[in-house]
């Protein structure tokens, strides 16, 4: 059984996003003014997409700047060719990278070259409040300050890790716990703890719920009522150096 609506109130980003944790087989059509795209999942990954004569990945990133269009879902189609290896969380990263870009440029475009644009000073005020918590943090792992797209606006940690991954990965766990609180009636998410072998992986939303502050302590010696105040305690310092 499949589904239709519109990108006014469901975006395209959440409807990719959904049907590769859906993990079936689909074809995803979405058209905007006068433009058609197909985009075709399999096995929890985008598999192939098409627009016209244009394939690939290029559609994904077409398709992801589309704010109005309808779409309709269809379960039990399978795509006749494979046009995208690519991962789902990689494809909706490099899409929102270049949304982003074209934003700043815009931006740019309009306003004076500064020696230091607001958006630097502010991601550098992230960047030191993160290093801040490092080292009040016991066990730290890592931090990450995300927007609830899965954008990495700014990160601190040990060891390797590919923060945009990590970012997008967590913003979609949030959103999924999120969204089953809601359904259960439980009332407002305020933060969630993901334990694992190694870890404690934190997460609290800054007021608005349009950011939230990620942390990760080693499971051996870390504290959850260290990480839990400390997250407290940030998120608060965090909301006010964002912009308002």
């Amino acid at each position: 059984m499949g589904m239709t609506g519109n990108l006014t109130g469901l975006a395209a980003a959440d409807l990719i996003q959904l049907n590769c944790v859906d993990q079936k087989i689909a074809r995803l059509q979405i058209k905007h003014e006068n433009q058609n795209a197909e985009i075709f999942f399999s096995g929890g990954q985008i598999v192939h997409a098409v627009s016209g004569a244009q394939k690939g990945e290029e559609v994904v990133y077409q398709v992801l700047g589309w704010n109005e269009g309808d779409f309709s879902l269809d379960n039990d189609i399978k795509s006749s060719e494979t046009t995208i290896q690519r991962s789902w969380p990689s494809l909706l990263l490099e899409g929102a990278r270049r949304l982003d870009e074209n934003e700043l440029t815009q931006t740019l475009v309009k306003i004076d070259h500064e020696p230091e644009s607001k958006e630097i000073k502010m991601a550098q005020k992230f960047e030191e409040i993160l290093t801040e918590l490092a080292g009040e943090v016991t066990g730290f792992r890592g931090s990450f300050l995300v927007g609830i797209d899965g954008i990495n606006l700014a990160s601190k940690f040990i060891g390797d890790l590919d923060p945009e991954l990590a970012s997008a990965q967590m913003a979609m766990l949030l959103k999924l716990v999120s969204g089953s609180t809601d359904k259960l009636g439980a009332g407002n998410l305020e933060d969630n703890l993901t334990t694992t072998e190694k870890a404690y992986i934190l997460m609290r939303f800054l007021p608005g719920k349009q950011y939230f502050l990620g942390i990760s302590a080693e499971r051996k010696s870390g504290n959850l009522g260290n990480m839990r105040l400390m997250s407290k305690l940030y998120t608060e310092r965090l909301a006010k150096a964002m912009p308002h």
